[in-house]
This record gives structure tokens, C-alpha cells and sequence, in this order.
């Protein structure tokens, strides 16, 4: 447990409490990892082991806020939904992370994720 507890604590009174669920900080890691490219709805799912309406109801509140552009695009003649992280977005996801790696009290590559 790190040594400045207290200050974590009062830290986390300024992030996003929309943001601090498993699956929201997941589709923001994975997107972040992914640059302007993003993914498609369906290799989400995939790539993070989730059912349909998990997905899109957390996508879907990840765009209202901003963090992530949506567009569907076609690909061999099927219409996809393709997703990839904003600058807020990205800007948000390294604040929290940042603020998870003090909670945690990892270091260096411990910390990657």
C-alpha cells in the first residue's frame, strides 16, 4: 500500500467517477493501445470477453462523454461500427491510470497496463 494514502484518496475526488468501472477502463485501455485506428465493436467484444449489451451500453456512454469517436464504416460489404479513442479521452485515460499506478503503488513496467 503506498505511503501517502491520504493524498490518493483526495486525489481521486477529482477523477470521473463515470469512468472507475472494469469494463469502461478497458475499453479505454485497449483503445489507447490501438491509436487513431481503433476497433470494431465486434473485435471489442472479442478482444475483451464481453456479451453485447455490456459492450454497447458502456460504449455508448464512453461517446456521449467524449472520450471515444464512433463512425460506421464498410468493409467487404458489411456495415461496422468502428470506435477509437478522442484526445480527451486519451487525456482522461492517462490521468486515471496515473492515479491507479499511485493507488496500487506500482512502479516502472509493473505499471504498462
Amino acid at each position: 500500500m503506498p505511503d501517502d494514502l491520504i493524498a490518493i484518496v483526495e486525489e481521486s475526488e477529482v477523477m470521473n467517477g463515470t469512468l472507475i468501472s472494469r469494463v469502461r477502463l478497458e475499453i479505454l485501455w485497449a483503445l489507447s493501445e490501438l491509436g487513431e485506428d481503433g476497433a470494431t465493436a465486434r473485435q471489442l467484444k472479442g478482444g475483451l470477453n464481453l456479451n453485447d449489451g455490456v459492450l454497447y451500453a458502456n460504449l455508448r456512454k464512453l461517446v456521449d462523454m467524449g472520450y471515444l469517436r464512433f463512425e460506421k464504416v464498410t468493409l467487404e460489404g458489411k456495415e461496422l461500427e468502428l470506435y477509437s479513442i478522442t484526445p480527451e479521452g486519451l487525456l482522461e485515460w492517462e490521468r486515471i491510470r496515473g492515479w491507479l499506478c499511485k493507488l496500487l503503488g506500482c512502479v516502472g513496467d509493473t505499471c504498462e497496463r
